[in-house]
């Protein structure tokens, strides 16, 4: 059951790998991606670290943990970076599933070397913290290219004043996810439910600061770490 459990991840991983594969020379073959512009090179990149991290994914599950987040820190730099007048909303969205699946191969590497076997509480915790961790690099990967390809806006009035406290909001539950689950669930509620409020009231949501797509992924995020107080702290005597 164990060899069984392990193998799955990567058999998974090596099924998507086929479909990248597929989609990249598609995009070269149809001109999207060319050698000509910094696009091209740093589209193979990608795709050489994404084949090293399965590559390694069969033995050492750390390591292929940490290649795939890096692969998916690198694809928001390409597309936010080197595609900065192309839409990259569609290739985001597409690298989600290997920021899960580098989550998974951590997780699997966790629950194979710590002794004793950690217990379900401590994997949630532990998967909770990974995505979190993660989800903050991406944050600051998008703010960075926010600022300087942005248009210029005002902090000190609507809708700009937003921004910096979507920041202080996320750091604050970023900080509380260590101790306090379920304030830290509240905090992304309503962190998402600014985002929300300032993409229907406001069309320069839809340019700068964290998108409402992307804001997703921590609404959920909020919703697991309420489940995680619910499920575990609640029932502690």
């Amino acid at each position: 059951m164990k060899t069984q459990s392990i193998k799955t991840l990567p058999i998974i991983t090596g099924l998507y790998g086929v479909i990248y594969l597929l989609f990249t020379v598609m995009l070269f073959i149809s001109g999207e991606l060319s050698f000509i512009n910094a696009n091209g090179p740093m589209s193979l990149l990608l795709l050489s670290l994404f084949i090293l991290g399965f590559s390694v994914s069969w033995k050492k599950e750390k390591m292929a943990g940490i290649i795939f987040m890096l692969w998916n820190a690198g694809v928001w730099i390409n597309d936010l970076y080197f595609n900065i007048y192309l839409d990259h909303g569609m290739r985001i969205i597409i690298a989600v599933p290997v920021l899960v699946i580098g989550a998974l191969f951590l997780l699997q590497w966790y629950n194979t070397t710590i002794i004793p076997r950690p217990s379900i509480q401590q994997q949630w915790k532990f998967i909770l913290h990974a995505l979190l961790f993660n989800y903050s690099i991406l944050y600051l990967i998008y703010l960075i290219a926010d600022i300087t390809y942005g248009d210029p806006i005002s902090l000190l009035s609507l809708p700009g004043i937003f921004f910096p406290v979507l920041i202080g909001f996320f750091l604050i539950g970023f900080i509380l996810s260590w101790e306090y689950e379920l304030f830290t669930g509240i905090i992304f509620f309503i962190w998402y439910g600014m985002i929300l409020f300032g993409t229907i009231r406001y069309p320069e949501f839809d340019n700068r600061g964290p998108h409402a797509l992307f804001g997703i992924a921590i609404l959920l995020h909020g919703i697991f770490y309420i489940n995680y107080h619910i499920k575990f702290k609640l029932k502690q005597p």
